[in-house]
Order: C-alpha cells, then structure tokens, then sequence
C-alpha cells in the first residue's frame, strides 16, 4: 500500500472518529492531506468502498488491540474492565467509535458498508458473549446481555463527547462491574 493512501487511511480514520462521516469527504481528505481531491480518488476508487474498507481496517485494529489488553485474561469482570478501558481511551482522546459514526449516518451508507458496521457490532457482542460464558447470576441471557452492554458503552460514548466528563461511561463501567460474581 502507497504512503499517501496509508495517510488518507489514517485521516480518514481520525476525522470520522473526531467529527462525523462528512469530515471523510475527498474534498475534506485531500485539504488535511494537503493534495487535491481528484489524488484521492485516484487512491480510493469511491467513497463508499473507502468507507467500507476503513471500517473494515477499524474492526480488525480494534480487536487486535483488545486481544493484547486481555491476553491472559479467563476472568469476564476482568476482560470487560479492559472493554471499558477500550471505550474510556477514546473518549480520552475524544474520539467516538467509527460504528457510532457510521450507525449515525446511514442515509449516506451503501448495503456494502452497512454490513461492514452489522459486522462491527455483531463482533463486538459476539466477543462480550463470549467473554461471559463463565458468568454465573447474569441478570438475562449472555446473548441479550451483550447487546445492552455494547449499547450502554456505545451510547455512553456518544453522550459523553458533549462534554470532558465521562459521566455516562463512568456510570456503565460500574453497572458493568456490579452485575454479578462472574
């Protein structure tokens, strides 16, 4: 992969995660890159496929940088402290998850890239089911209870970029920690 598409990758990445799916225009791409638009199309064929595939580059970041957080780690409460502190990094940085990004803007999604984010999410909750299969007194099913917890630490994403306090992440943090003895 060219240095230049690697860079464009990697604002695009960062501009979707700072600010929305508009900020990943070629125009916008080409200004932060400091070339011009037509150099971005001549580096991504469409906007969607670029959309797809940095979704795609996301999924696979975010699960490589979660298996090093947990590598080791059997205990549920403890793989999603480190789920929580995936979440709790990015409002740090004051980013949003790309799927918060892209779930928020599906007019401008092809069915390619709505599938990438489907895929996404059913990763994620995948994972956290997976992670409480050794989980006893679980207030619902695993599968049921994965997709509350993906939605409580999403949501609390998107509430708390309003402000520098992460009042609602703090609050599904421990929510998370005190479902049980798991």
């Amino acid at each position: 992969m060219s240095e230049t598409r690697t860079q464009l990758k990697s604002l695009a990445i960062d501009q979707i995660r700072q600010a929305n799916l508009q900020a990943a225009s070629f125009r916008e791409l080409g200004k932060a890159a400091g070339i011009k638009s037509s150099s971005v199309h001549y580096h991504f064929q469409s906007r969607d496929k670029l959309l797809t595939e940095l979704l795609h580059d996301y999924d696979m970041e975010f699960f490589e940088h979660l298996d090093v957080l947990t590598e080791g780690i059997h205990r549920p409460k403890e793989r999603l402290k480190a789920l929580v502190s995936v979440f709790e990094q990015s409002h740090a940085k004051k980013r949003q998850c790309m799927s918060l990004a892209y779930a928020a803007s599906p007019h401008e999604l092809s069915d390619t890239s709505l599938a990438a984010v489907d895929k996404f999410i059913f990763h994620l909750e995948n994972w956290v089911t997976d992670t409480l299969q050794n989980a006893s007194l679980l207030p619902v099913p695993r599968d049921e209870l994965a997709c509350v917890i993906v939605a409580a630490l999403e949501g609390s994403l998107l509430f708390d970029r309003l402000h520098d306090d992460p009042r609602h992440l703090n609050a599904a943090r421990r929510w998370i920690a005190s479902l049980s003895s798991y």
